[in-house]
């Protein structure tokens, strides 16, 4: 992907935050400055609304943010937010610009206070939280898909129709049928042999999508597309500490038909 289909992409992915924020006054302002690298720039602060669930990445869990800002040469940051309480993961990719959750070798963090407990940032209607530091980075390397007591996910496996793995692909769960707008949960990319695992806050009944990008919008002519059930989305009804499995989801080609 290109730096300006990448920036084309971002911009449809987060516009409706975009709108939705075009008049509130708050938000969080800082600088990302990890000891021994400087200054990062060229990176993207997200916000997660603390409502949304469990802190993004603690658990393995995944929901898309709330809002993004980028990091200019100084490392400085500026999100406009509604009132609420947020998490902040800070992100550089290692090989250009490119929306979705870090892959390996991107630098990567979640705010964490010197207990190791993640950070919850208030905002207040009309007030700019400033002077953040955001001094944490590490190197990501792409966890382990680990199924243990007590978590709450689905699992399954993404193959073409001729029945090959599906690799390089998001899971996008919602608890809407027609799969449209912010899904609640995202997994990470599927690797060669296409499987998947996305763990949830709590029970209920979920509709899976899959994409080959992160984000929401109509799918472009050619790009991948899966949903479980096909045409018709199927629910998969998740139980409280416990996984689902099995959920295998055939992934063809979006053919758009308003084209040509």
């Amino acid at each position: 992907m290109n730096r300006y289909l990448s920036a084309l992409f971002i911009m449809l992915l987060y516009s409706s935050v975009a709108v939705a924020n075009e008049n509130v006054a708050g938000g969080i302002a800082g600088v990302w400055i990890p000891p021994n690298m400087g200054p990062i720039s060229g990176g993207i602060i997200y916000a997660f609304n603390t409502d949304s669930g469990s802190p993004p990445d603690i658990d393995g869990s995944r929901h898309l943010p709330d809002a993004l800002a980028l990091t200019d040469s100084e490392g400085k940051f500026s999100l406009r937010l509604p009132a609420g309480t947020y998490y902040l993961t800070s992100w550089k990719k290692a090989a250009g610009p490119a929306p979705g959750p870090p892959e390996e070798g991107d630098l990567h963090a979640l705010s964490r206070d010197e207990k190791g407990s993640p950070v919850k940032y208030t905002v207040k209607s009309g007030v700019i939280t400033d002077h953040v530091v955001l001094r944490q980075a590490t190197v990501f390397k792409s966890p382990a898909v680990r199924i243990t007591d007590g978590v709450t996910a689905i699992t399954g496996t993404l193959t073409t129709f001729e029945g090959t793995p599906l690799a390089d692909a998001f899971v996008q769960v919602y608890i809407n049928e027609d799969v449209k707008g912010k899904p609640c949960y995202v997994s990470y990319k599927t690797g060669k042999d296409g499987k998947f695992i996305v763990k949830i806050d709590h029970e209920g009944a979920y509709y899976l999508a899959v994409r080959a990008n992160y984000g929401v919008g109509r799918p472009v002519n050619g790009e991948i597309l899966g949903i479980y059930g096909g045409e018709m989305a199927s629910p998969v009804n998740v139980k409280d500490k416990s996984v689902t499995s099995g959920i295998d989801i055939k992934v063809g080609q979006f053919i758009d038909n308003k084209q040509g």
